[in-house]
C-alpha cells in the first residue's frame, strides 16, 4: 500500500480540482441559473451551463477523501470530530453572513420565513421540509448522508468489503432509476437517505483510491469503474452518463499523476477557499447582481463584481472562522482525549502551556 506521505501529496492535486469545480458552479449560477430563475436586464453574460455539474466532481473528490480518511482514522469518534469542525462551523457563519446580506439587499422571492432559516443551521432542511437560504445547500445534505453512511461501515468493520458495497450502489441506482422512469414510486426516504441519485460518484471517487492505493487490484477496481458509468447510464438522463465519463477521465488523469499543474499556488488557492466560496455564493451573488443591475451595471460586469466580492468574503471566512474553528475544535478534543488516557493510566494531567 501506498505510504500515507506519497498519498497527501496528491490532495494539493484534489483540493485545486475541489476548486476549479466551485468556481465552475459560480460562473453557472451567476450566468444561466440567474437568468433562468430572475432574468439579466439587458444582454445575458455569457452562459456556462456545464458549471452546473462541477457538483459530480465534488462528490468524487469527496469518495476518494472520506475512503483515505477512515483507512487512517483511529475511532469513529475522531472521524465525526474531523467532519464536524471541517463542515459546520463555516457553514453556520455563512447562513448568518448570508442572511444579513438577502434580508436587507436582496431580492423580496430570496427572504425565506425565519423558521426555514433556522432549520437551515441542521444541514438536513431538505429531508426536514425546509427550504435553503442558498440554493447550493442541497450538495451539503448529500454529502452528510454519505459520511454518516461510511461512518456506520467503518463501525461495523465493513470498509475491506467496499467492493461488494459499491456493486449493492450501483444496483440501488439502477432499480431506482428505473422505477422513476417508468413512473413507479419507491420509498422516498430511502432514496434521500442512501443519497442514490449521487451515490455511484461518490463510488467512482473510491475506486479510485483503491487504484493509487493497491495497484494489485487494480483490475478489479477498473472493472467496477466500467460497471459504474454503465449503470449511470442505464439508471439516469444521458447527461448525468455523459458526466460521470467526463469526471472519471479528469480522475483518471489524476490518478496516471498528469494534473501535477494543479499545483501551482493560485489553483491550490482556490482550492484552499473552495469550500468558503461554495457556501457563500449563491444567495449573497444574486443579491449582490440584482441589486447592480437595478442601478444599470451591465449584466456581464454585474456577474464578475459579484464574484470578486464573494471571494473576498470566501478570503476572509476561511481564514477567520473555517481554519481557526477547525484548528481549535481539533485541538480541544485531542487534550480531553489525552487527558483521559492519562486519567485511566493513574498519571497527572498535563499542565497547558497556553494562558
Amino acid at each position: 500500500m501506498q505510504t500515507r506521505k506519497s498519498t497527501a501529496t496528491r490532495i494539493v492535486e484534489l483540493d485545486a480540482l475541489r476548486g476549479l469545480a466551485a468556481l465552475a458552479v459560480v460562473a453557472f449560477h451567476y450566468t444561466t441559473q440567474y437568468g433562468r430563475e430572475f432574468g439579466h436586464l439587458g444582454s445575458a453574460p455569457v452562459s456556462f451551463s456545464f458549471g452546473n455539474y462541477g457538483v459530480h466532481l465534488f462528490f468524487m473528490i469527496s469518495g476518494f477523501v472520506i475512503f483515505m480518511s477512515l483507512e487512517h482514522t483511529r475511532s469513529a469518534m475522531d472521524f465525526v470530530v474531523s467532519r464536524f469542525s471541517r463542515l459546520f462551523p463555516a457553514y453556520w457563519a455563512a447562513i448568518l453572513v448570508s442572511a444579513a446580506v438577502v434580508y436587507t439587499i436582496g431580492m423580496p422571492s430570496q427572504r425565506l420565513p425565519w423558521r426555514d432559516v433556522a432549520i437551515d443551521f441542521t444541514m438536513i432542511q431538505q429531508i426536514l421540509g425546509a427550504e435553503h437560504l442558498d440554493g447550493s445547500y442541497w450538495t451539503l445534505q448529500v454529502e452528510l448522508f454519505f459520511y454518516l453512511q461510511m461512518l456506520l461501515w467503518f463501525m461495523l468493520g465493513q470498509l475491506h468489503r467496499i467492493r461488494w458495497i459499491i456493486v449493492a450502489w450501483f444496483a440501488l441506482a439502477v432499480v431506482f432509476g428505473i422505477a422513476e422512469k417508468n413512473d413507479v414510486r419507491l420509498s422516498y426516504t430511502v432514496h434521500e437517505l442512501l443519497i442514490v441519485r449521487h451515490i455511484p460518484y461518490f463510488a467512482l471517487g473510491i475506486l479510485f483510491y483503491r487504484i493509487r492505493t493497491r495497484p494489485q487490484d487494480r483490475r478489479g477496481d477498473i472493472g467496477l469503474i466500467g460497471l459504474g458509468l454503465l449503470a449511470t447510464g442505464i439508471a439516469f438522463q444521458p447527461v448525468y452518463f455523459e458526466v460521470a465519463v467526463i469526471t472519471t477521465a479528469i480522475f483518471a488523469l489524476f490518478a496516471a499523476g498528469f494534473l501535477g499543474g494543479l499545483r501551482w499556488a493560485p489553483f491550490a488557492f482556490l482550492g484552499t477557499i473552495s469550500y468558503s466560496l461554495y457556501l457563500l455564493h449563491q444567495a449573497i451573488g444574486f443579491s449582490l447582481i440584482w441589486r447592480l443591475e437595478m442601478i444599470g451595471v451591465p449584466a456581464s460586469l454585474a456577474a464578475v463584481a459579484a464574484a470578486l466580492l464573494v471571494t473576498l468574503l470566501a478570503v476572509l471566512l476561511t481564514f477567520l472562522v473555517e481554519r481557526p474553528a477547525m484548528r481549535a475544535i481539533r485541538r480541544s478534543t485531542r487534550r480531553r482525549h489525552e487527558a483521559a488516557l492519562a486519567l485511566a493510566a493513574g498519571e497527572p494531567p498535563a499542565q497547558s502551556a497556553e494562558p
